[in-house]
């Protein structure tokens, strides 16, 4: 898929060489190669990046899984595009691959959760066709570190 200039591509063991050179406030943090390896390997992690000549300006990353008593599904877990490349639809795009790769392994539905205050992201997820849930959640983090 094609926006523009800009190329969008799963990343694979394959082709994890595009993450050489990534434009700031894509991901959080750099990109490590040895925890990239390690999500590379498990086969429910899925990563797609959209890419401006030689560098990755977006992302956006998913797990597809498994429960006991539900069929598979894709969770959307981030959305990152640089800055500069804000607004002009490729986030759209970034998701839409995403959850073409989750259909194609057999999901059945996908969620994505934000703050409420978010409302980029909001829009982009009702413009991809999302419905809001009337449910608001809570979210609670532990540290499991020392």
């Amino acid at each position: 898929m094609t926006t523009h200039y800009i190329t969008i591509h799963r990343v694979t063991p394959d082709n994890r060489a595009l993450l050489t050179r990534v434009d700031d406030d894509v991901f959080d943090n750099p990109v490590q190669p040895e925890l990239l390896n390690d999500f590379l390997a498990n086969p429910s992690n899925l990563l797609v990046v959209a890419v401006a000549g030689d560098a990755v300006v977006g992302m956006a990353t998913g797990i597809a899984y498994v429960h006991p008593d539900k069929p598979i599904q894709l969770f959307v877990n981030e959305v990152g595009v640089s800055p500069r490349y804000q607004r002009q639809g490729i986030g759209k795009d970034l998701v839409a691959e995403l959850l073409g790769h989750g259909k194609r392994l057999g999901c059945v539905e996908a969620w994505v959760a934000t703050e409420v205050s978010n409302t980029a992201a909001r829009a982009l997820y009702t413009r991809l066709g999302s419905e809001e849930d009337d449910e608001r959640a809570v979210v609670y983090n532990w540290s499991l570190t020392d």
